[in-house]
């Protein structure tokens, strides 16, 4: 199981939201200053862990855009 934590990864879903809800989740994620994916994110994490779904160090994935990355070393 610990394995599977040390190879998480974001991945695209797709879902129906009510349009009331979506406003209304656009409005918090403002609120804290993020995007309402991070917010959605954000809250599950938490729910999850309280839950006891998830160990209470789990922690939210970092910035990921631009996909993997390579290594920093540089070659003449």
């Amino acid at each position: 199981m610990f394995l599977a934590f040390l190879m998480r990864e974001r991945k695209p879903v797709s879902y129906r939201i009510d349009s009331a809800i979506l406003e209304v989740l656009g409005k918090l994620a403002k609120e804290q200053n993020t995007s309402v994916n991070r917010y959605i994110e954000t809250h599950f994490l938490k729910v999850a862990i309280e839950r006891g779904f998830l160990p209470e160090d789990t922690e939210l994935l970092g910035e990921t855009r631009g996909g993997k990355r390579k290594s920093n070393t540089v070659s003449d």
